[in-house]
């Protein structure tokens, strides 16, 4: 079932946004928004599991909202309470994010793409936590995840994909797209690395540190 185009045009003028805010300054809005990035990271996984366990169209049903409102809500209060596993939460959400579309843009299996989706967040969360979220980290992984959600909006926005695709972190678009659109999302992730990294101040204290409330 085709999600209305006025739903179509709202997520992807969402996802726009918001692929433009953690691509350019996704190490600003990690360190003072991380609730509000945690929410973004449980809804879009809310929404998916959503699809997969109830058959729900991607945001495209109340139910599915529901769902990824909820998980949204929760893992903002992860983020809210634990500092140190909210910081290894978030970054293994987006790693899920991009192991998960490529492995579907390489065209596995939904079981192998699952595997692999888990396997790099398990791996990101690993990183963040004992290496205690260096910014080059955040930045890395913020810039790419925000270059593919930039490229997901705007393909749903000229009517070239569905919203449920943007499950795959739309990195299985890029992948499986054409070597042009690979070479676009390369191109951006390198650019919000480099401006997150010339804008970001040399002497930002390590991320895993738990704020002074």
């Amino acid at each position: 079932m085709r999600v209305s185009r006025v739903n179509e045009v709202v997520i992807g003028i969402l996802a726009v946004l918001i692929g433009l805010v953690a691509c350019l300054a996704g190490y600003v809005v990690f360190r003072l928004v991380l609730p509000i990035l945690g929410f973004l990271v449980g809804l879009g996984l809310g929404a998916q599991l959503a699809a997969t366990l109830f058959d729900q169209p991607y945001l495209g049903s109340p139910l599915s909202w529901i769902v990824a409102v909820a998980v949204g809500l929760v893992v903002a209060t992860i983020a809210f309470i634990w500092w140190y596993v909210s910081v290894a939460l978030t970054i293994a959400g987006l790693g899920y994010a991009i192991g998960y579309g490529a492995a579907q843009g390489l065209d596995t299996g939904d079981s192998t793409a699952f595997i692999a989706g888990v396997a790099v967040a398990v791996v990101f969360a690993l990183i963040a936590l004992l290496l205690r979220v260096p910014i080059g980290v955040v930045i890395v992984v913020t810039a790419f995840w925000g270059a593919s959600a930039l490229i997901g909006g705007v393909l749903i926005l000229v009517n070239r994909i569905e919203p449920g695709q943007l499950r795959n972190g739309t990195v299985d678009v890029v992948i499986d797209g054409s070597p042009l659109l690979l070479g676009v999302w390369i191109a951006l992730g390198i650019v919000g690395v480099l401006v997150q990294w010339f804008t970001t101040s040399r002497g930002e204290r390590p991320l895993a540190e738990e704020p002074v409330v």
